[in-house]
């Protein structure tokens, strides 16, 4: 199935946000999956402050995931984002049944932004 992420990462050195790039990349490599293609979206505001790890959040870096994989290797993916503690927010959404005819047109850039 294919999935998008949207992720904020705490801002600060470019090396962490890499790390937390690399590592859900990795996961869903080593479970099978096929990385689509990643969008950074660099450092803006928060729609709302977030409060997390003991800090208050106004800003966050976004980037932007698209990969196939099955289920169970995006619940691993979910967890794994929910446990780490660069992460501020994140979703992850279905953009496809798994029917090759529905996701073979999707690229792994995202047109709807900027």
């Amino acid at each position: 199935m294919l999935y998008e992420l949207l992720a904020a990462v705490r801002p600060g050195s470019l090396m962490e946000i890499k790390e937390v790039i690399k590592t859900v990349g990795m996961q869903v490599i080593s479970n099978g999956g096929v990385i689509r293609g990643i969008n950074n979206w660099d450092t803006t505001f928060l729609p709302k402050k977030v409060r997390k790890h003991q800090a208050t959040h106004t800003m966050g870096h976004y980037f932007l995931m698209r990969f196939d994989c099955d289920p169970s290797t995006q619940k691993i993916v979910r967890e794994t984002l929910g446990v780490d503690p660069r992460m501020l927010k994140f979703s992850v959404v279905k953009m496809g049944n798994g029917k090759l005819d529905d996701i073979s047109r999707v690229s792994g850039n995202c047109g709807w932004f900027r």
